[in-house]
């Protein structure tokens, strides 16, 4: 009853909203649609749209298509304005209540990045030269080009300063400037403002993406720290990618793929209108094959594909091995993915859309790093709703995210860990401009609801943690953009976060731009951002290993001495740490973007951090010399036998040790737990302050109507600044100091080829369980696409053409080639 009494003042506020919102906001308005093309029919994005003598405008999207809102009645001058070009078009008769339409052909000389507008930045559209922060953008026809492989962090793997690290078909950890980590969360991932990340780990889970990848209108990735717009999620950055409206993508499109791991894909996409403004959109999916993944269960020949098998059971902390596992893949080499969903637009007089969207997806088969060693997903559906109410200046939205998985198994300790976890979401956002659109102000608040439960339907028992978790979570933004000049802007933004898990935290962010011309820029950046331990971190409490046999020193030390300790086959279980400070990040950004000869589009970004409290993986719980590194766990405590005699003096313990001391200094993490009995523990600390810095450096050259190219390279250092004692060579980023990437496209009207590769320098690895050397290594893609007429196209894409074996992460899969062949049906 607590749950639900703490939602209704979410759900009241949200249904007045919705009810009310059309009628509030609704005014005696019309709006402008339209469509800015070259004479070859292209779309132009990045135009300025502009009703004359009012301050209504937009910027076309990378089709060149635009909305205007909220435009009074009568007869209006509209502007159209790139860079230095500009043309009028008059004569555009506005009536209450109706869309008038508006396209514009203009005979610009424009190169490809002229055009490219971007939102994340600053939560409003921008032209990527001017965004006060490093942005990729990666568009509508690029992932309309690369939609076979259907998994979207690949849409960012040969871009700058994107670590894009692969463990198996569907297993992606996406990161950004260092401290990467099995089941990464320091990028917040949104899906039309939606964050669908699972909220026991706060990590993104690939494999349960609910829709066709060329359903997707544009992706944006912002790297460096955001925590001032999106919260504790986004202390390394922000992936934000935006689905097509039905409205402007109407028609139906079905795709069927197929090749190398015995894979079978079939996407189908259809949206249409019902008339009265009513829009509708219809996705579906399925995934079917099998994977890199391979077993490594104790029992077997060759347990191991690379390095050398570890002891079973492994003793914690150790290094360069790959650890034995105590079950065998519950599905092999078979994985399955279904998914769907169902959209819903209505678009009101004037300036208001309310949209209504929900989907689910289903998931057996992949397998995943975590802290605890591989899990594979057996059973796991993850379904989704969305409610948004938009109009120009209110953006309302309401959604809900669900995970119900009774069945996962932990591959180290062959044991079930259900997880069901939920995650409701209501954001208010506001923005206004003044001074003749000089200064531009958002704001908005939001609030959540999490809840926790990891009982399998099976047992009745708690599998993950000791009993259910629900938390809430609070924050008000806001952001001042101030054009101080035509050369010079200023951008502060702050947000405030509170949590049930965390005291408030203060996020400020300041930008400054410098428009040495409209195509060139130059910013400084100075930003603050928190990243919060997840609930694994906070509240763990799950077997971790196979158990280890403690009784040679039951033998040896208890019985030796005339004890009994009662030791013997002793489980090892992982324990959260409720004590743990949030992780803090300062960093200071200077970054260039600039398109020189209307050719080449060229960013360069350093920046330097300070980073403090990183929490570290799973560690044995006594390692540091400072003591017990998780205050919640006491040192095993053993029968007054053993806290009172004497060990055995043959042993060569000093005079006076006692039975008990001598067991504890020999298993120092052993510790007591009133539900378990007694236990290996291993835990999570803070441990360290590291400074970073790093530079990324891309290069885009659209050389003509055929041919591209792009360069990028990074580089990454590091230096550990003080850290707790016991734990040297634990803290480290799991990022090469340098990597590179590169690619070639042609295309021409009806055929395109893109290859793309990417060199990554040799590191170590360290999260968890696994610890080791992920050697240098290159791979490399190749795209194909060939439209045979209006209605149908073939294709092929080709993960690791050269089949150049190599893993990513140390502990991850043995990747192979994955060669992909598909068939696409389009109508309208």
């Amino acid at each position: 009853m607590r749950h639900l009494t703490g939602r209704i003042p979410l759900f009241a506020l949200l249904l007045a909203l919705l009810l009310g919102g059309p009628s509030v906001f609704a005014q005696e308005t019309g709006r402008i649609e339209g469509r800015v093309t070259q004479a070859a029919g292209q779309g132009v994005g990045g135009v300025t749209v502009e009703v004359a003598g009012t301050q209504i405008w937009t910027l076309t999207d990378d089709q060149g298509r635009f909305t205007l809102r909220a435009v009074p009645p009568g007869t209006q001058t509209l502007t159209f304005t790139l860079g230095n070009r500009k043309v009028e078009q008059t004569g555009v008769v506005v009536e209450a209540a109706k869309a008038a339409r508006a396209d514009q052909a203009v005979d610009w000389d424009i190169s490809f990045a002229e055009t490219v507008t971007v939102f994340s930045a600053s939560r409003r559209t921008e032209r990527i030269v001017e965004a006060p922060a490093a942005v990729t953008s990666v568009s509508e026809a690029q992932i309309e080009r690369e939609a076979s492989h259907g998994q979207v962090p690949k849409l960012l793997e040969f871009t700058p300063g994107a670590e894009v690290t692969q463990s198996g078909v569907y297993d992606y950890n996406f990161n950004t400037r260092g401290f990467n980590s099995s089941l990464n969360r320091r990028v917040a991932t949104l899906i039309d403002g939606r964050n669908p990340s699972v909220p026991f780990l706060g990590a993104q889970e690939w494999a349960a993406v609910s829709f066709p990848l060329d359903d997707l209108a544009s992706v944006e990735f912002v790297r460096g720290p955001s925590a001032a717009l999106y919260g504790a999620n986004a202390s390394s950055g922000v992936l934000n990618m935006t689905t097509k409206a039905p409205r402007f993508s109407e028609g139906g499109q079905l795709r069927l793929a197929g090749g190398e791991l015995s894979t079978i894909n079939a996407d189908v996409r259809h949206a249409g209108g019902f008339g009265n403004d009513w829009y509708w959109k219809v996705t579906a999916g399925l995934r079917d094959g099998g994977d890199f993944t391979r077993s490594r269960f104790f029992m077997q020949p060759n347990p191991v594909e690379y390095s050398v098998p570890c002891p079973f059971p492994t003793p914690p902390g150790s290094s360069d091995c790959l650890p034995l596992e105590a079950a065998p893949l519950a599905l092999e080499d078979d994985n399955q993915i279904v998914f769907g969903s169902v959209r819903f637009d209505k678009y009101f007089a004037g300036d208001t859309l309310l949209t209504f969207e929900g989907g689910t997806a289903e998931i057996e088969g992949p397998a995943f790093q975590t802290g605890i060693g591989r899990v594979q997903l057996v059973e796991v559906e993850r379904p989704w709703a969305r409610i948004n109410l938009n109009t120009r200046h209110w953006n309302v939205l309401a959604y809900y995210t669900s995970r119900d998985a009774p069945k996962q198994r932990a591959l180290a300790s062959g044991a079930n860990v259900a997880l069901d976890t939920s995650n409701t979401v209501l954001e208010i956002q506001t923005n206004w401009s003044f001074a003749e659109d000089r200064v531009r102000v958002v704001a908005g608040a939001a609030y959540g609801e999490e809840e926790i439960d990891t009982r399998d339907p099976a047992t009745g028992l708690q599998t993950l943690v000791l009993r259910p978790i629900d938390s809430d979570k609070q924050a008000v933004f806001g952001q001042l953009d101030f054009r101080v000049s035509d050369l010079v802007k200023l951008l502060f933004a702050a947000r405030v976060d509170d949590s049930s898990l965390h005291d408030t935290q203060f996020s400020p962010k300041g930008s400054v731009v410098f428009t040495l011309n409209p195509n060139h820029t130059l910013r400084l950046t100075y930003n603050e951002a928190f990243q919060l331990a997840n609930y694994s971190e906070f509240f763990l409490r799950a077997p971790a290993a196979a158990p280890v046999n403690l009784q040679q020193v039951e033998v040896g030390i208890c019985n030796s001495s005339g004890v009994a300790c009662g030791l013997g086959v002793t489980p090892v279980f992982a324990f959260g740490n409720p004590q743990l400070d949030l992780e803090e990040t300062t960093t200071i950004e200077l970054g260039y973007t600039g398109i020189i000869g209307g050719k080449t589009f060229l960013t360069v970004d350093y920046y330097q951090s300070e980073n403090k409290n990183f929490i570290t993986d799973l560690l044995p719980a006594g390692q540091t010399a400072l003591g017990r590194i998780n205050p919640t766990l006491t040192p095993w405590i053993g029968p007054p036998d053993a806290e009172n005699t004497a060990v055995n003096p043959l042993l060569g313990f000093p005079p006076g040790t006692t039975v008990a001391q001598a067991v504890r200094f020999s298993v120092p993490d052993l510790s007591t737990d009133m539900l378990l009995g007694n236990t290996i523990a291993v835990t999570y600390t803070n441990f360290g302050d590291v400074d970073t810095q790093g530079v990324d450096i891309g290069v885009n050259q659209y050389v003509d109507d055929n041919w591209s190219w792009f360069v990028n390279a990074s580089w990454f250092d590091f230096d550990v600044v003080q850290q707790l004692a016991g734990f040297a060579g634990l803290l480290l980023p799991n990022t090469p100091e340098y990597k590179a990437g590169a690619g070639v496209a042609w295309k021409n009207a009806k055929t395109d080829v893109a290859l793309s590769g990417r060199w990554v320098d040799e590191f170590r690895w360290s999260v968890g369980p696994f610890n080791g050397i992920v050697e240098s290594y290159v791979t490399a893609d190749l795209v194909v696409n060939h439209r045979l007429n209006e209605s149908w196209g073939v294709g092929a894409n080709v993960a690791n053409v050269l089949d150049e074996e190599h893993w990513e992460a140390f502990g991850g899969d043995l990747l192979g080639r994955r060669a992909l062949g598909y068939l696409v049906f389009s109508w309208r």
